[in-house]
């Protein structure tokens, strides 16, 4: 059996990763926040950077299946906050494990952003700063939930 180094012991018995992607799923769900709040009050979305956010925010493709993107961010973001938290003090819950469930949402996440991103590029035309922003939130999300789901995996249990 593998000895491990007191070094890779504090590794995986680190909160860090959990408290990161808490971290990032609160700011991924402020962002997603502000861009539901312009879509209900029908404002325009300020975009820092370039000036497609308007066009995004504005084409077919700001809804999924009928539902307005932001909102689904909103939904997806808040989950995985929940989720992050309880896993700091907790493994499993109604039987499943945390570090599992936040690497499926995280491995959803990346993959919606994905898709997002390649619609905006590739179709619309167009580069919406909020969205860029999300879909780099959604690859930290996923490395960090990787990264802790890595470290559940080789502990002994």
């Amino acid at each position: 059996m593998a000895q491990r180094s007191p070094r890779n012991t504090m590794l995986h018995d680190s909160p860090y990763a959990r408290m990161a992607i808490a971290i990032m799923s609160l700011l991924g769900l402020l962002d997603a926040a502000y861009l539901s709040l312009e879509r209900l009050t029908g404002g325009q979305v300020a975009c820092p950077v370039g000036g497609g956010c308007e066009v995004v925010q504005n084409s077919a493709y700001a809804l999924f299946m009928g539902v307005p993107v932001a909102y689904i961010g909103v939904a997806g973001y808040a989950a995985l906050l929940l989720v992050a938290l309880l896993s700091l003090n907790l493994e499993r819950v109604a039987g499943l494990a945390l570090a599992d469930l936040l690497l499926a949402l995280g491995v959803v996440a990346l993959l919606f952003g994905i898709y997002l991103s390649y619609l905006q590029v590739a179709v619309i035309g167009a580069i919406c700063f909020w969205c860029v922003v999300a879909a780099l939130l959604d690859l930290g999300i996923c490395l960090a939930a990787l990264a802790h789901w890595r470290a559940q995996r080789s502990q002994p249990h």
